[in-house]
């Protein structure tokens, strides 16, 4: 951790590897010698994802340990390979269709307890950019004429930090300008941000997915999905405009490869054109 804390954000050192060290500290009494009776521990007490993660972090230890020849062999070499995880839910493409994404901004809008939302939902299904980026928003990352946003850094944990993936412009359309100029002050300070809690704090995405994201679906009776969707969905709809790919993937900060991958089923959809 020492040597990993100058190449890591404070998210992943507080976050990834304290989880990672609490599940060792459950497996103290195996040592390195018994690497695959940890291996069958952590598989047998564990979710399958969670084995694989911390093994991921053993395998990256132990071979910098060789490296400084600390280590004569890596036991977890090639180990993770071998362990297969399921998709999770949150992982799923299950976009929302355009009678659902109604509904959820006016059961926003509607809602006495959770309106104050109401633009931040909006802007994520405007977007489509990822939940950091959105309650990292500052003023000074939108443009003076609202004509672009630039997306260049992520507040996860309530850690700002930079973007997943490389930094973006993003072109604003007529209603998200009218979008961004409701929200804005005649002298907007550059560095306060966007979107705000009802207490005017940074907006808590596990707080806002588990009481006002899960209430308002609930109320509008939506079947739930991960509030992560509203990216899917945007990517989902661009591809049904026929958008062409790569001008979606500089949209939303991903490879054409990886919208190609993972949207391939939205892809498939098309019937092949008429030519003769």
């Amino acid at each position: 951790m020492e040597h990993r804390a100058s190449s890591v954000s404070i998210t992943t050192l507080n976050k990834d590897f304290k989880k990672v060290r609490n599940h060792l500290v459950a497996l103290a009494e195996l040592d390195l010698e018994n690497a695959i009776a940890l291996r069958d521990r952590l598989l047998a007490t564990k979710t399958a994802n969670t084995s694989r993660r911390v093994l991921a972090q053993l395998n990256a230890c132990c071979k910098w340990a060789v490296e400084r020849a600390i280590l004569e062999s890596n036991p977890f070499e090639g180990m993770t390979s071998k362990i297969k995880v399921a998709k999770s839910e949150a992982d799923e493409i299950d976009p929302f269709d355009r009678a659902e994404i109604g509904a959820i901004v006016r059961g926003f809008e509607t809602d006495r307890y959770f309106k104050h939302y109401t633009p931040f939902v909006k802007f994520l299904f405007m977007t489509g950019c990822r939940t950091s980026e959105a309650i990292s928003l500052q003023w000074k990352h939108v443009s003076n004429d609202l004509s672009t946003i630039l997306f260049e850094e992520a507040v996860v944990d309530g850690h700002r930090k930079g973007p997943k993936t490389r930094k973006r412009k993003f072109p604003s359309d007529e209603k998200l300008r009218e979008l961004l100029l409701s929200l804005r002050s005649e002298n907007p300070i550059p560095d306060s941000p966007v979107f705000v809690s009802p207490r005017g704090k940074l907006i808590d995405a596990h707080n806002f997915l588990n009481r006002a994201w899960k209430s308002v679906l609930l109320k509008q009776g939506i079947r739930y999905r991960y509030q992560y969707q509203t990216r899917h969905t945007f990517i989902t709809h661009c591809i049904e405009k026929n958008i062409p790919i790569p001008q979606i993937a500089r949209w939303v900060g991903n490879s054409a490869r990886i919208i190609l991958e993972h949207y391939a089923g939205v892809i498939e959809k098309y019937q092949v054109p008429s030519i003769l």
